[in-house]
């Protein structure tokens, strides 16, 4: 891509912010994307955001005002995690892409999980203390398919379990001793986890697309003129 050609970095801030809206718009179930072409759910939601956003503003001797129920906002860390761990992972540093990937696959539960639970009509706050409530055994498995999405393949959770496990113990560490002869296996172990982990995100960004956009995420994204 050439200089004239290239997003200036104001337009893709403002890409940015607009995706924000549309995703969260999708996410919690307000657009109906089965009656809705692409260019259709992006338009409904800016124009849906605009009208709430213009009925919390007031013009107070020529001041712009926000009522105090202000418009929220939320902090995806996912790309930062996702980065983090793909740096370490080209400097075969695999216990810091362990740590990077598992908090990218807690935030990556926590927030589909959340999304369900919305999209079923529950207040955010419950679903909130849903998530905070449970562990990540259950969240996978119980939480997930009470939410009616499909239950995770048993590999997936292998996948999953092991890269907890590892992480866990990372965090957590013990400083237990390991035989010299042992530690060239453990440490092929703990590479294999962190490619595991790394194939993982894919299948379950794929998973995600289908599950909360019906396939749609990177078409809508390219709406907006952004890629994946």
């Amino acid at each position: 891509m050439d200089k004239e050609s290239a997003p200036s970095v104001d337009e893709s801030l403002k890409s940015g912010i607009l995706w924000g809206i549309v995703d969260q718009y999708v996410r919690h179930g307000l657009i109906d994307l089965e009656i809705l072409t692409d260019e259709e759910v992006v338009n409904t939601a800016l124009l849906d955001f605009l009208r709430y956003t213009d009925a919390k503003v007031a013009a107070i001797e020529s001041q712009t005002t926000w009522s105090d129920d202000d418009v929220h906002v939320v902090t995806d860390h996912c790309d930062d995690l996702l980065k983090k761990a793909v740096g370490a992972m080209h400097a075969d540093e695999h216990w810091f892409a362990i740590l990077f990937y598992a908090t990218w696959l807690e935030h990556w539960v926590n927030n589909v999980l959340m999304n369900l639970s919305v999209r079923s009509g529950a207040p955010e706050g419950v679903a909130v203390a849903l998530v905070r409530s449970c562990s990540f055994h259950v969240k996978i498995k119980d939480v997930w398919t009470s939410l009616g999405a499909t239950p995770l393949e048993k590999s997936q959770i292998h996948v999953m379990t092991d890269l907890m496990e590892f992480r866990n113990g990372f965090v957590h560490y013990k400083w237990q001793s390991r035989s010299v002869s042992d530690k060239e296996a453990y440490d092929r172990r703990v590479e294999e986890v962190a490619v595991s982990a790394q194939n993982l995100v894919t299948t379950l960004e794929k998973l995600e697309d289908q599950l909360l956009f019906s396939g749609r995420r990177k078409a809508l994204r390219a709406q907006l003129g952004l890629n994946e």
